[in-house]
């Protein structure tokens, strides 16, 4: 898994890149306030995608077979924080939702995009396994 996890860097990288930007486009749309909020979002949605792939990556270690169970998991999780972060959010009075949301777009946005264009390149060894294994 450690070389499966070799987007990790660059997606962090392109996360705190797509985090300036967010933070430029909020505060033009949306002043201070908006800047971040929308530097939240994007850092949000990086934390919960890097939290998975590190959750995986644990139940690997412990067994192959744990990784879907433990995915599943984690991404129900993962939806329950980011609807408790935002509840917090909203109750404080603090007016960002809409950049924090647009935030956790862009910053899944630049992530997908990034982990994909990895995997297009990496060079990840496979084998076929024998059709009566």
């Amino acid at each position: 898994m450690k070389t499966s996890r070799g987007f990790l860097r660059p997606c962090f990288a392109v996360a705190g890149i797509a985090s300036v930007l967010a933070a430029v486009i909020g505060l033009i749309a949306d002043g201070p306030d908006g800047a971040a909020g929308a530097a939240l979002g994007v850092a949000l949605a990086s934390l919960g995608f890097a939290g998975s792939v590190w959750a995986i990556a644990g139940a690997e270690k412990i067994d192959l077979r744990l990784t879907l169970p433990v995915a599943l998991v984690t991404y129900a999780g993962k939806l329950g924080l980011f609807g408790i972060a935002l509840g917090i959010v909203k109750s404080s009075g603090w007016d960002v939702m809409w950049p924090m949301a647009m935030g956790v777009i862009g910053g899944a946005l630049a992530w997908l995009t990034t982990q994909g264009i990895w995997l297009l390149r990496a060079k990840i060894p496979y084998i076929e396994l024998d059709e009566h294994a």
